[in-house]
C-alpha cells in the first residue's frame, strides 16, 4: 500500500494527477464540511442562511458571467501551443472586464432580490461583488495551470482557500466574534492575497507575451462564446436552487437548503477530480479516443459516486445530528435526493467533455438549457407545496433530463454508438492493473484513462 500511494505521489502522468486531485478534492471537501459545521453551530439556521446569500452572489456572478473565457484557454492553448503565452494574456485581460461586468450586475440586482433579508445584509452582499474581478481572473489561472500540467499549484490553490477560512474562523470562535458578517468575510477575503500571488507569478512567466495581447482575441472570443452557454447553464444550475430559495423562502430555510446541498456534493469529488484532467487531455484525442475516455470516466467516477451516495443516505440521520444538531433534521429528505442528483449529475459534466473537446460546445450548451428551463419553473411550482424537498426533486428532475439528452446526442451528433454505461469488468482490471504499476511492477504499463493507449508521449509536468 504504501509503495502504491509512493508511486502516485511521485508520478507526473496524468492518471497520478487525477488521483491526487481527487485527494486534494476530499480534503476540500473535509474543510469545507468542518467550516460548514462550525458556522452551522455557531450561527443556526438563520445566520446560516443569512451569511449563505453574503457570499452566494459574488461568486455565482463571477462564475456565470465568464463568457466562457476559462474553457475557451484551455481548448486554444493546447491546440495552438506556440501562443499559449499570449492567449493566457489575453484571457486575463478578458477575465477582468467580465468581473467588472458580474460586479455591476451584482450592485444593481441584489437591493431587489433579497428583499426577505435585512438592510444590512443586502449591503454586505453588494460590498462582496467589488470581489468579482480578482474571482474571475482566478478562473482564468486555474484554466491556463491545467493546460501547463501544473496540478501541484492547482491543487495548492484549491486547497489554501478554504484552510484559511478555517483558520479565520476558528480565531473568529476563540475571540467570540462569530456573526454572519464575520464568517461572510472569513470565506470571502483569505483566498484574495492568494489569487493575486498567482496572478503575479503567472505574469512572471508569460511578461514576454504581454505586448501581444489582442492576437488571440478573436480565436478565445469565438470559442468562449459557444461555449459560454454551457459555462453559464452549469454554473445556473449549480447556483439556481439556492437562488430562488433566496428569493421564495426566509433566511432559516435557506439555511437548511445551504447545509444539505454543502453535504450532499461531497460525492462530486469522483467527477470533478476527473474533468480536470480529461478535458485537456481529450482535446488533444481524436473524436473516437476521446468517446472511449470519457466514457470509461465516466463509469469509474459515476459508479463511485453512486455508491458513496447510497451509503451517506444510510448514514444521513446520524451524520446531521453528530454534524449539525436537531435543528437541521428538517433538511434530511432534501439531503437523500440531493445525492443522487450530485451523483448523476457529476457524470453527466464528464460525459459533456466530449462535445467540449472535439469542437462542438454550443451541443452542451443547448442541453443545458434544456435542464435548466426545466428546472426553474419546477422549483418554483414544487417548493411552496413541498418546501426543501420540492427543490431537490425539481434538480433530480432537470439533470436526468440533461443526462437523456447528453446520450441522444452522442448517438445523433457524434455519428457513434453509445458505449456501455455500466462499468465492466475491464474497467476493474484497468484499476487493478494501475494501481500495481505503482507499486513497482514495471510489467505493467496500463493504458491510463488520461493517455492515449498508443501513445509513447512524455505527459507533461
Amino acid at each position: 500500500m504504501w509503495m502504491s500511494l509512493r508511486g502516485i505521489l511521485t508520478s507526473k502522468n496524468n492518471t497520478a494527477a487525477t488521483l491526487k486531485t481527487m485527494v486534494v478534492s476530499i480534503l476540500v471537501l473535509l474543510l469545507n464540511m468542518l467550516t460548514g459545521v462550525l458556522t452551522a453551530r455557531y450561527l443556526g439556521p438563520s445566520g446560516r442562511g443569512e451569511q449563505t446569500a453574503m457570499v452566494l452572489w459574488s461568486q455565482f456572478l463571477s462564475f456565470s458571467l465568464t463568457f466562457g473565457v476559462p474553457s475557451a484557454l484551455i481548448y486554444n492553448a493546447k491546440k495552438y501551443p506556440k501562443n499559449e503565452g499570449e492567449m493566457y494574456v489575453t484571457a486575463l485581460c478578458m477575465g477582468f472586464a467580465t468581473g467588472l461586468i458580474a460586479m455591476t450586475a451584482g450592485l444593481l440586482v441584489l437591493p431587489h432580490w433579497l428583499g426577505s433579508f435585512s438592510d444590512s445584509v443586502v449591503l454586505f452582499s453588494q460590498l462582496s461583488m467589488l470581489l468579482c474581478p480578482i474571482i474571475a481572473v482566478s478562473q482564468v489561472n486555474y484554466a491556463i495551470l491545467q493546460v501547463r500540467g501544473e496540478y501541484k499549484y492547482y491543487n495548492l490553490l484549491r486547497y489554501l482557500t478554504p484552510s484559511a477560512t478555517l483558520l479565520v474562523l476558528v480565531l473568529l470562535i476563540v475571540f467570540g466574534a462569530m456573526n454572519p458578517y464575520t464568517t461572510a468575510m472569513a470565506y470571502l477575503l483569505p483566498s484574495m492575497p492568494i489569487y493575486i500571488f498567482m496572478t503575479v507569478k503567472l505574469l512572471r512567466i508569460y511578461k514576454k507575451s504581454i505586448k501581444k495581447v489582442g492576437q488571440s482575441f478573436k480565436r478565445l472570443l469565438y470559442y468562449g462564446m459557444g461555449s459560454y452557454g454551457n459555462d453559464l447553464m452549469g454554473h445556473f444550475s449549480y447556483y439556481i436552487d439556492q437562488i430562488l430559495i433566496a428569493g421564495m423562502l426566509s433566511p432559516a430555510d435557506l439555511g437548511l437548503y445551504a447545509v444539505a446541498v454543502s453535504l450532499s456534493r461531497m460525492v462530486n469529488v469522483f467527477s470533478t477530480s476527473t474533468i480536470v484532467v480529461l478535458f485537456p487531455k481529450a482535446s488533444g484525442l481524436p473524436e473516437q479516443e476521446a468517446i472511449k475516455l470519457a466514457f470509461r470516466t465516466f463509469r469509474i467516477s459515476t459508479t463511485a459516486a453512486l455508491a458513496a451516495s447510497f451509503v451517506l443516505m444510510l448514514m444521513a440521520p446520524y451524520v446531521f445530528e453528530l454534524l449539525y444538531g436537531s435543528e437541521f433534521h428538517r433538511a434530511l429528505s432534501a439531503f437523500r435526493v440531493l445525492l443522487l442528483e450530485v451523483a448523476i449529475g457529476g457524470g453527466t459534466m464528464v460525459l459533456a467533455q466530449v462535445f467540449m473537446a472535439v469542437g462542438k460546445p454550443k451541443i452542451v450548451t443547448l442541453l443545458q438549457s434544456v435542464g435548466l428551463a426545466l428546472v426553474i419553473p419546477m422549483i418554483i411550482l414544487l417548493v411552496p407545496r413541498y418546501g426543501l424537498l420540492g427543490a431537490g426533486i425539481a434538480m433530480l428532475s432537470s439533470v436526468l433530463l440533461r443526462f437523456s439528452f447528453i446520450l441522444i446526442n452522442v448517438k445523433v451528433t457524434l455519428k457513434t454508438k453509445v458505449p456501455s454505461l455500466l462499468i465492466t469488468r475491464e474497467d476493474i482490471s484497468w484499476l487493478k492493473d494501475a494501481w500495481k504499476s505503482y507499486s513497482g511492477n514495471r510489467r505493467l504499463k496500463p493504458a491510463a484513462p488520461f493517455e492515449r493507449e498508443d501513445s509513447n508521449e512524455t505527459p507533461v509536468s
